[in-house]
């Protein structure tokens, strides 16, 4: 361990760990909805725009979080990529050096509380863990919180090792960049962090350089320029809305159907800090320990500072009414510190602390190894009765049957790696190397990575929705005679992914009004109309079956699609098919081409039945489980 953990090399390794549990998903997985591709798009219409103030996500104001990762954002997107390109790996690289910064702020503040030895390990297994690996693939605020509150909190526990004006320096830029990332969390974390520990010893002299007062206003320059002009931009509206219709909604409720019970984050913290779960126990029973008198001095001011960092932030969250699983990555860097100090203690430790440890390892492990193969199945391929019905239709395209073998194949490989991997590490840890117990543990960590955002979830073709009509706008050249990047698109299906995917000229708007639209234009236009959303439209589209069972409802709509067909000149259909996994339906989306300059002959230009589908109606039919 201590070659590992020797200059300069420690801080490549944990970096490069790092990068590579982010880099694991950042080129394979669409853009996720909602929350990245709302961040995503809200800063390709800066770029567009040449607006780096106000914050917008198609025509309504975004006032909910700061400026701070568009800019970011903008940044990446300008010197690899560019707005008109929408390549969302380009908006997530700063997630990834966020998730970077945090795991070397942990290894550099960890020396000073733990160890080198300790930090190592623990800034190692933390650069791994489920949690920060998926949020440093993700173009949105967390990975960078926490790269921000981690370097605060690390030049605190500089401070308390006696470090002066410049470490404070350091930490005031943390709290400001925090600050602009998003807002009061990374003040919070280290408030809550400094108070306590104030309380608990009765001594802030450790804390006289922060009143050095070039900090202060270093981190009040950072962000009250933006503030005032946000401010000004939208009358006063940013503040009030990032507070009354952001903040206050979540600490009265549960927001957006996120709610949760007190417990929630600690019931999955032995899934998202995997693999650090391996060694957490004996770590906090080595805290214990600490805090009853059994070690030095050093180690005890160490478990307060630890404990101080974790806890208060951790009971907030856990009282806060509104719950997501990444409220509490601030508080991670922590937790694995001090499973780095049970990786150096493992060998001391109580046998019931060091089971107790294994066992939760190898539940999330058994967990994962089992979960993500089943998610490839059931989302690897995206077919329904709707998608068949109006394939025979006349609706081209967009569903697939089964699964393809060779990327089958690739998954339950990646989760059998996983799987002995995990318990290769299980095995070591009853060993007495921690060299080869850390070694296999992160091991464990990248082969989940691999596993999830690497092999199964950019193979689940289901959840792949706006790619398909992205896939299917490609042909608008050969279809209506206009290039993919110049036809409007009008939309039901309104998740932030597809707008992302497709550009800031589209309009969403229910199905009534994306027709509408499409009617009262002459130049080509593509719908597309979200049939999970529109019970009507649904029952609708699926006419031909219902007339056959001589229901008028349908023969109505018929009517009114055939006027529709007139007056836009629709002449092309197709369709995507999937799973909407931000409102848990299967969805089925009907693409229509309307006014095409230069349609192709040869495709189909109207909702009309043809002998297959006559000939397939004369079929007996299973019980369709929609209707």
């Amino acid at each position: 361990m201590a070659e590992l953990a020797k200059g300069i090399r420690a801080y490549i390794i944990i970096g490069l760990l790092a990068a590579l549990a982010a880099l694991a998903g950042i080129f394979t997985l669409p853009p996720l909805d909602r929350d990245e591709s709302r961040f995503a798009q809200a800063t390709a219409q800066m770029l567009e725009s040449g607006d780096f103030v106000s914050i917008n996500f198609l025509d309504e104001a975004r006032n909910k979080k700061p400026v701070g990762i568009h800019w970011l954002q903008a940044v990446s997107v300008a010197a690899f990529s560019s707005a008109d390109a929408r390549e969302i790996w380009a908006y997530r690289l700063p997630s990834m050096f966020g998730a970077m910064l945090a795991a070397l702020a942990c290894f550099w503040g960890g020396q000073r509380l733990v160890g080198r030895k300790a930090a190592f390990a623990g800034a190692a297994l933390f650069a791994v863990t489920i949690l920060l690996g998926i949020e440093g693939g993700i173009a949105k605020t967390d990975a960078m919180l926490v790269g921000c509150t981690t370097l605060a909190m690390a030049a605190l526990a500089q401070l308390r090792a006696g470090k002066g004006k410049k470490t404070a320096l350091l930490f005031w830029f943390a709290i400001g960049l925090g600050a602009l990332i998003k807002g009061p969390v990374t003040p919070m974390v280290a408030g809550l962090a400094v108070l306590v520990l104030v309380i608990w010893e009765r001594k802030a002299n450790w804390l006289k350089p922060l009143g050095f007062w070039p900090g202060p206003l270093l981190a009040i320059a950072m962000v009250l320029p933006w503030l005032i002009s946000i401010q000004i931009a939208t009358d006063g509206g940013f503040l009030r809305q990032a507070i009354g219709d952001d903040l206050a909604p979540k600490l009265a409720g549960a927001a957006e159907r996120h709610g949760g019970l007190f417990g929630y984050h600690l019931l999955l913290a032995p899934l998202l800090l995997f693999p650090a779960t391996l060694t957490v126990i004996p770590g906090l029973a080595y805290v214990t320990s600490a805090l009853r008198g059994r070690t030095d001095e050093k180690t005890a001011n160490a478990a307060r500072f630890l404990l101080a960092w974790a806890i208060p932030v951790w009971i907030v969250f856990e009282l806060l009414p509104t719950k997501l699983p990444h409220y509490v990555l601030p508080a991670y860097p922590a937790l694995a510190l001090i499973a780095g100090w049970g990786l150096m203690q493992l060998n001391k430790a109580a046998a019931w602390q060091k089971w107790t440890s294994w066992a939760l390892f190898a539940v999330a492990g058994l967990v994962f190894a089992i979960l993500m193969p089943v998610l490839f199945v059931v989302y690897g391929n995206n077919a329904s009765w709707d998608a068949v019905r109006l394939s025979l239709a006349g609706f081209e395209g967009g569903f697939e049957l089964g699964l393809d073998p060779a990327v089958a194949t690739i998954v339950f490989l990646t989760a059998a790696i996983f799987a002995i991997l995990t318990g290769a590490a299980l095995m070591a840890a009853r060993g007495r190397s921690a060299v080869l117990v850390l070694c296999l543990a992160v091991a464990a960590g990248l082969g989940w990575q691999v596993m999830a955002r690497g092999a199964a979830a950019p193979n689940a073709y289901a959840v792949r929705l706006a790619d398909q009509v992205r896939a299917a706008r490609s042909y608008s050249q050969t279809i209506a005679g206009i290039a993919p990047e110049d036809i409007v698109t009008a939309s039901s299906y309104t998740e932030p992914s597809l707008v992302f995917s497709l550009g800031t000229d589209t309009l969403l708007g229910t199905a009534e009004e994306v027709m509408a639209f499409a009617e009262g234009r002459e130049e080509p236009t593509l719908v597309v109309l979200d049939l999970s959303r529109d019970a009507d439209l649904r029952h609708g589209m699926l006419a031909w079956f219902e007339v056959v069972r001589g229901d008028e409802a349908a023969r109505n709509f018929i009517d009114t699609w055939s006027a529709f067909e007139d007056r836009a000149n629709v002449c092309h259909l197709g369709l995507a098919s999937g799973t909407n996994y931000s409102r848990g339906d299967e969805t089925v989306l009907a693409l229509v081409w309307t006014q095409c300059a230069a349609p192709d002959e040869s495709t189909p230009h109207s909702f009309r039945p043809g002998p297959e589908f006559e000939e397939w109606l004369d079929q007996e039919f299973p019980n369709d489980p929609q209707d």
